[in-house]
């Protein structure tokens, strides 16, 4: 089934509609409305799925359930990077594009609040620290650019000693009551501590006192992080994909 999309000049009705389910739309709403990049985007008449294309970086970010319903003719035509991508849409772009690369995540929703303890005085990440988490991070092409600027506008949560951060979570974002964890590591040598569970109740805890709900996205192959989830009680709610696109195959 072919579904026509529509060129959205007025993209404030779609921003509502995606907004009565904001734990399935968090990403594509912050990402298009709340990142301060500049988008396209185009939706069915009922607005039961979207696509956004950023006009800074290419990137392609979908909505909905695109089950049943063909890729639009909006697409790049190759060499574009899908984040987010519900499985719906992605297993249609396997089928036509060349897949340089992929990171399939499990989406989580965190419980509304941990017990309280002494995690909760912990104090967050600075602009000083941005080499060092940047170091672990190596999911963007720019990392220290990105992990400096969701220091910067978002909370974060470290353990130091002797004065250096030695496990640490942050924020990618917050938007519409929704916050989604990430960059989450610890340090060689400072593991098996409990370290990840203290600075994940950490922020889950601050961001419960401000009426926020908490998600991450984990790799498939991170078993170490998703052991953490399920032995912390998430809830798996969805998955996604990241994923590099090229060429068409045919």
């Amino acid at each position: 089934m072919i579904k026509p999309l529509t060129h959205l000049v007025d993209t404030s009705l779609l921003r509502k509609r995606l907004a009565e389910n904001i734990l399935e739309n968090a990403h594509f709403v912050f990402r298009v409305f709340g990142s301060g990049q500049r988008f396209r985007c185009y939706a069915d008449e009922e607005m039961t799925v979207a696509l956004a294309i950023s006009d800074d970086t290419g990137d392609v970010i979908y909505a909905g359930d695109w089950r049943g319903i063909d890729l639009p003719s909006e697409l790049p035509e190759k060499d574009f990077f899908v984040s987010a991508c519900p499985s719906s849409a992605f297993e249609q772009i396997r089928a036509r594009y060349e897949i340089l690369g992929e990171w399939p995540c499990w989406y989580y929703l965190t419980p509304d609040r941990f017990e309280a303890g002494c995690w909760d005085e912990l104090g967050p990440l600075t602009l000083d620290d941005v080499p060092l988490v940047a170091e672990h991070w190596d999911l963007t092409d720019y990392p220290e650019e990105h992990i400096r600027k969701k220091i910067a506008e978002f909370d974060s949560v470290c353990i130091r000693e002797g004065g250096k951060p030695v496990a640490w979570v942050g924020l990618h974002y917050e938007i519409d009551g929704v916050a989604n964890m990430g960059f989450a590591h610890t340090l060689d040598g400072y593991r098996r501590r409990g370290y990840a569970q203290m600075v994940t109740k950490a922020i889950v805890n601050r961001m419960a006192d401000r009426g926020i709900k908490t998600t991450c996205h984990v790799i498939k192959e991170n078993v170490g992080s998703i052991a953490l989830c399920e032995r912390l009680g998430f809830t798996r709610i969805g998955e996604a994909t990241w994923a590099d696109i090229g060429k068409p195959l045919d």
